[in-house]
């Protein structure tokens, strides 16, 4: 009989790249051939941070973090300061973040005593390119969230003249996400597309990062990405980043991956469980399975029952 779910990791065919093999498949072992190659980089952590307090060193901040009041982004500020870099914070307001999102924010902020700017965005314009893509069926409406934080932290780079911004992404928790689940951020025709075809109009009023302007930033800007959760010692874990978070600042908890926005959340559980069958749930558990952080025992029990999202009122 056909093999229609991975014997290691939580992936199925409701990905359709999927190639199954003894051992696992093809997902949970790239995941681990990733995690892999982090580990060999770790020991390069203190020439990175040299290399950025050096460019750094006749500017007012050395780096620029982008906080959603998640524990990735959060995490990425503590450490941050851990190393003794100086940060810049900022946070985009969409108009969909949890209450206790924001207020972790700002806990860190003060806690830390870190700069922290507020980039305020057309909101009105925002929700009418999210209706765009919702209109036109789009699988990956969170698109409109992503470039838009992309070309933020760009722009924000480029103003206040700092090299390197540093990313919550990281391996450990993100290693498998199938292409098929959605579709890359960063085409702005795409984007614009999808605008023009749903209200007859050009996009204009947010920011935005078309292929020229990234060149521009990194080659020209020399504007670095940095995923430093990456590099951290032991492995980087939410489950234990959240416990500190809290301790430290009075960090509050807000439920899976992702669901510091309440949009994410009807998003992932919602939209894309309903429409598409996709349940984002199997990736995220299967980068924890390959991490070591959940058995895939419990990823089953759980991906048992249906995913809980809140209710908007447009299901």
């Amino acid at each position: 009989m056909e093999q229609i779910i991975c014997n290691r990791c939580a992936m199925d065919k409701s990905a359709p790249e999927i190639i199954f093999y003894e051992n696992g498949c093809s997902f949970c072992l790239q995941a681990e051939k990733s995690l892999k190659e982090i580990e060999a980089e770790k020991p390069n952590l203190p020439k990175i941070i040299d290399q950025i307090k050096k460019e750094g060193k006749h500017n007012k901040y050395d780096v620029l973090v982008g906080l959603s009041g998640g524990v990735d982004s959060s995490s990425v500020l503590h450490h941050s300061i851990h190393f003794g870099l100086r940060p810049l914070a900022f946070s985009v307001d969409n108009g969909w973040q949890d209450d206790r999102a924001q207020e972790n924010v700002m806990r860190l902020v003060e806690g830390l005593r870190v700069p922290f700017i507020r980039y305020t965005i057309d909101l009105k314009k925002f929700r009418a390119l999210q209706a765009a893509f919702m209109k036109a069926g789009q699988k990956n409406i969170e698109i409109c969230t992503d470039h838009l934080l992309m070309a933020a932290s760009y722009e924000l780079a480029d103003m206040y003249d700092i090299r390197w911004v540093v990313s919550g992404g990281n391996v450990s928790e993100e290693s498998v996400m199938p292409p098929n689940f959605g579709y890359q951020p960063r085409d702005l025709v795409h984007i614009k597309a999808i605008y023009k075809w749903a209200t007859g109009k050009k996009l204009t009023g947010l920011p935005m990062c078309g292929l020229l302007k990234y060149n521009y930033y990194k080659w020209i800007k020399r504007i670095k990405v940095f995923y430093l959760l990456d590099y951290l010692n032991p492995l980087y874990k939410s489950s234990e980043a959240k416990k500190m978070l809290a301790e430290k600042y009075g960090w509050q908890d807000y439920g899976l991956k992702h669901e510091e926005s309440v949009f994410t959340k009807w998003f992932q559980n919602f939209y894309l469980f309903t429409k598409f069958g996709i349940d984002k749930r199997k990736a995220h558990f299967s980068s924890l399975i390959v991490s070591g952080q959940m058995t895939r025992e419990e990823a089953m029990i759980r991906l048992a029952e249906n995913p809980i999202y809140p209710k908007l009122g447009i299901e």
